[in-house]
């Protein structure tokens, strides 16, 4: 406990330093896996080899940090479409897809739309079930809408790559020049369209991994805000419920490809985390909690207290007690 409070205490006194300094570690992951797909047509090479991609990432990621949310989806929608540029067939889809979810969904809730970025990172770090418990406790019922859309994009990820790799549906087309591009561009759209149909219907794993997230956030929602002792907690442990009977009933009815046995060890883990950041939120002290009822001209009011638990330093107070100056020192002997 005395630990929290030291951590609590210093995270508030320097949140000013802290809050943008976590945004430019997600903004180095972001940037640095988009630099990762590194499909960059030659007609943008002049412009990228100015920048090392050390330079480049770190540069994205400080505008990142000091920029609003909108501008900084503007910088993630560029650059993803510049990696793709090789390809002007998937540049072209991926930017369309991108400025559709932000002009629909980014623009008009640019905090909530960082759940889009945190969700994949959560996927990309094996701690996916975090998000769902962690969002049902302090957003809004609608963090579910980016949430889905992360769920979406991470699962299309994949399939992406595979258009791109030797062998994949367009890799040819990198091959050619803006016009014959420009030319077989209706090609090459059918080209994407018929693998990522297929990958959307026929796998549906990210279907059903985002039906169960948007009830473990409803479940969390609602029952971490029911007036009980312990809600919180409550919640977090029937969000982890819901999570692996969601996933058990996606296997024996669905027939989904899902390995039972790591959902349940990755939904332990991400209940832990999630206890772990409601420790630090705040702790309540239910041995004291009270029920006060008071009243006005129109209404009754009848509401629950629960104190957090504050540890106070005790301090010490050192007196010392000295002879005064003109007071004769007494000796035993005397």
């Amino acid at each position: 406990m005395i630990a929290r409070e030291i951590l609590v205490k210093y995270f508030k006194r320097y949140e000013v330093f802290i809050l943008p300094a976590l945004k430019f570690i997600l903004g180095l992951f972001v940037f640095y896996q988009i630099y990762s797909i590194g499909h960059i047509s030659d007609a943008m090479a002049p412009l990228t080899d100015s920048f090392s991609p050390v330079m480049g990432v770190l540069l994205l990621a400080i505008l990142f940090t000091i920029v609003p949310m909108n501008l900084s989806w503007a910088l993630i929608i560029i650059s993803v479409t510049v990696q793709f540029s090789a390809n002007i067939e998937i540049a072209i889809a991926v930017f369309l897809f991108l400025l559709f979810i932000f002009l629909f969904y980014a623009r008009m809730a640019p905090k909530e739309s960082i759940l889009i970025l945190l969700t994949i990172v959560a996927f990309q770090f094996n701690v996916p079930y975090l998000v769902p418990l962690v969002v049902g406790l302090y957003f809004p019922i609608t963090a579910i809408i980016p949430v889905v859309v992360g769920v979406f994009v991470n699962a299309q990820i994949p399939t992406l790559f595979g258009l791109m790799t030797p062998g994949g549906a367009i890799a040819d087309m990198a091959e050619l020049d803006i016009a014959d591009m420009l030319i077989e561009l209706p090609t090459a759209i059918t080209a994407i369209y018929t693998p990522l149909v297929t990958s959307i219907t026929s796998t549906q794993n990210w279907l059903h991994g985002s039906v169960i997230f948007a009830m473990v956030i409803i479940l969390v929602h609602f029952v971490s805000r029911y007036p009980i002792d312990y809600s919180k907690e409550i919640a977090i442990l029937l969000g982890c419920v819901m999570n692996i009977f969601g996933f058990i009933v996606a296997v024996l009815q669905v027939g989904e490809n899902i390995n039972i046995g790591l959902v349940i060890l990755l939904t332990i883990v991400c209940g832990c985390l999630a206890i772990v950041v409601r420790f630090f939120d705040s702790v309540l002290d239910y041995q004291r909690a009270e029920s006060v009822q008071f009243e006005d001209d129109n209404n009754y009011y009848h509401v629950k207290i629960v104190p957090k638990v504050i540890m106070t330093k005790t301090h010490r107070v050192v007196k010392r007690i000295r002879p005064q100056a003109n007071e004769p020192r007494r000796y035993e002997d005397e």
